[in-house]
């Protein structure tokens, strides 16, 4: 009985930063490290700023309601639509980045 053995391919690219044992690469630890810092440096303020335009919407919803209305829509435009739009950039930058690759 014969068996056909195995043949070895190619690894496929596993993604950018990240060898061919599975592990990060020095460039990959450091964009990974610097993509942490930026991500909580930039959408954790705006996690804080939505939850006080929401605070201070409910103070002002008495005296006017259109004004409390909007603070309400900015708010959670900084929850859910604005931390996508550098995420967005930065997911289309990379994903160029691995295709040029």
């Amino acid at each position: 009985m014969d068996a056909a053995a195995p043949t070895a391919s190619s690894p496929a690219s596993l993604g950018l930063g990240i060898g061919p044992d599975g592990s990060y690469t020095r460039g990959g630890q450091v964009v990974a490290f610097l993509l942490g810092l930026w991500t909580m440096v930039l959408f954790f303020p705006l996690l804080v700023v939505g939850a006080m335009l929401y605070a201070r919407a409910e103070e002002v919803f008495e005296a006017n309601p259109g004004k409390a209305k909007k603070m309400v829509l900015w708010s959670w435009l900084s929850i859910s639509v604005l931390p996508l739009i550098p995420a967005v950039v930065i997911g289309g930058a990379m994903i160029a980045l691995n295709a040029s690759n």
